[in-house]
């Protein structure tokens, strides 16, 4: 091929890649107009979706209630909206504004310093304002339940609140109050109160005195009120320490009760704020080694039949990291002395075990020890070893000469 016709060929090729690549253009540029024709420009998505109102609502309405205590992943609705935004700590609440929070999360519905309403995981909670004309009497409200809510009235008389729950609407007695109620797996609702006294509104009346449990079931009677489980008595040492020295051992929460289902929290602090663990067991001990070093606090409750009693009392678990060994002292014959009987004494750190060439020997309470051998003719080896209860060990040792030839112990 000569050197005209490939330079012809080429530049026939570099022709057909500009034409196509002004062709691709093209087709681009008619594809985005198309697109805007059929879809102008506007609000965008995302702010469809987010809730705006999260701001103040519509001019003239009043605040009803805070939001506190907000936990992990916690949503809420405005009552004239249909979106749904992330919740915030202090924010106010509005009549049929809904709160919503998800796995593992919680809020507080406060309507002042002392009457709240705790919602628990996966619930689903409508506060609505009754007589919302009405300024001079008690406020009433009615809150609608889907999931777990703990109720803690004060005795003000200035609150009136109605539960709606499975297909059941309840009144509380105006007064101090307090209450829980639970969902079931068959998707029934177990209401029960530990203080005051609760009215069951449809149906037959019934009346739920405190320390008595209702089940709730939608389009069922609604039966008679029957009396909490007890609460469980509490096992073992109070407080319970365990020490360790690299990974934290398991530790064994245990109480007194019938097999069933009891409800166990483990938490930081005494009032259970926020518990790391709430957990429903089968057995009558709890066992975990998923704490770390600190103060623990627990207790736990018995269900029946979704009916939770009340707590037991606090108890208390410590785990010590103990990483320095214990201390020791010993007092060891002299280097050279005769062979037969002898005697060492020594003080060790208290609660640590004593072995002497291997044997436990007993300590007192404050960690004093002795123990008697025998030195044999010639060169004699004597070993003191202090183990704390987390592993930790100490050690001390004597090279002791037994002159002469040994005589036995005489014992009188």
């Amino acid at each position: 091929m000569t050197a005209p016709v490939r330079i012809k060929r080429a530049r026939l090729l570099l022709l057909e890649m500009v034409g196509t690549l002004f062709l691709v253009l093209a087709l681009y540029w008619l594809f985005l107009w198309l697109l805007y024709a059929m879809f102008p420009s506007g609000t965008p998505l995302r702010d469809l979706l987010e809730d705006s109102s999260e701001s103040e609502p519509s001019f003239g309405r009043t605040a009803e209630a805070t939001l506190s205590d907000v936990r992990r992943d916690v949503r809420f609705r405005r009552g004239n909206s249909i979106a749904w935004s992330g919740a915030s700590e202090g924010m106010q609440l509005y009549s049929q504004d809904a709160v919503q929070t998800l796995d593992r999360a919680g809020a507080t519905i406060s309507f002042g310093d002392r009457d709240r309403l705790a919602v628990g995981s996966n619930s689903l909670v409508v506060v609505t304002r009754l007589n919302a004309k009405d300024d001079a009497g008690p406020r009433s409200y009615r809150v609608h339940v889907e999931g777990e809510l703990r109720g803690n009235l004060s005795a003000t008389r200035d609150l009136k609140l109605e539960l709606a729950a499975a297909g059941h609407l309840a009144r509380l007695k105006p007064g101090a109050a307090r209450f829980k109620v639970t969902p079931n797996n068959d998707n029934s609702a177990s209401l029960a109160v530990y203080a005051g006294e609760l009215q069951i509104l449809d149906g037959k009346g019934i009346r739920v005195p405190a320390n008595h449990g209702i089940t709730l079931r939608q389009g069922v009677a609604v039966g008679p009120a029957l009396p909490l489980p007890p609460a469980p008595q509490l096992l073992g040492p109070q407080p319970a320490l365990y020490r360790y020295r690299l990974l934290p051992p398991p530790i064994r929460l245990a109480w007194a009760g019938r097999p069933g289902e009891y409800r166990v929290q483990i938490a930081r602090t005494p009032r259970f704020e926020r518990p790391l663990v709430d957990q429903v067991a089968v057995a009558t001990e709890y066992k975990t080694a998923k704490l770390d070093q600190g103060t623990y606090y627990w207790r736990v409750s018995r269900l029946e039949e979704g009916r939770e009693g009340a707590f037991s009392s606090t108890g208390r678990c410590q785990l010590q990291q103990l990483l320095k060994p214990p201390s020791l002292a010993v007092q060891f014959p002299p280097e050279r002395a005769p062979a037969g009987p002898y005697a060492l004494s020594g003080l060790a750190e208290p609660g640590s075990r004593i072995f002497v060439d291997g044997l436990e020997v007993a300590a007192q309470q404050g960690g004093r020890f002795m123990q008697r051998g025998m030195l044999k003719p010639g060169v004699n080896l004597i070993r003191v070893e202090a183990v704390d209860s987390a592993g930790n060990a100490s050690y001390a040792s004597r090279i002791v000469y037994g002159d002469g030839q040994a005589t036995e112990a005489v014992t009188h």
